[in-house]
């Protein structure tokens, strides 16, 4: 697992603009946390839940959603195949956040 404090960082930083990709190798999917798992959901299909150890939302998606979601950002700043760092070509509101986050707390 990725160093959850970095992850957590990462999303406190978050400008809006910006998806933080973490690969799972235990379970062969890439993982999304918070604003940037709420920005995934609304570019490719993911599974979405809660992670109790992060006390935030989480998205999963296979190799290809990655894929996807590459050819749909602006830039691809980091890539370590580990850990992506994208950013989006707009700024992307934030107003749904909450509520969305609730839901996949709900949803676990």
């Amino acid at each position: 697992m990725t160093d959850k404090e970095q992850i957590i960082q990462n999303e406190l930083d978050n400008d809006g603009k910006t998806i933080h990709l973490y690969f799972n190798p235990e379970i062969g999917l890439y993982m999304a946390f918070g604003f940037s798992a709420f920005f995934v959901t609304h570019i490719v299909n993911v599974i979405t839940a809660f992670s109790e150890e992060l006390e935030m939302p989480v998205a999963l998606m296979r190799k290809a959603d990655v894929s996807e979601l590459r050819r749909s950002t602006l830039r691809l700043v980091h890539d370590y195949h580990k850990y992506y760092r994208l950013e989006m070509k707009h700024e992307m509101g934030l107003d749904d956040y909450v509520r969305w986050a609730t839901g996949t707390k709900w949803e676990k």
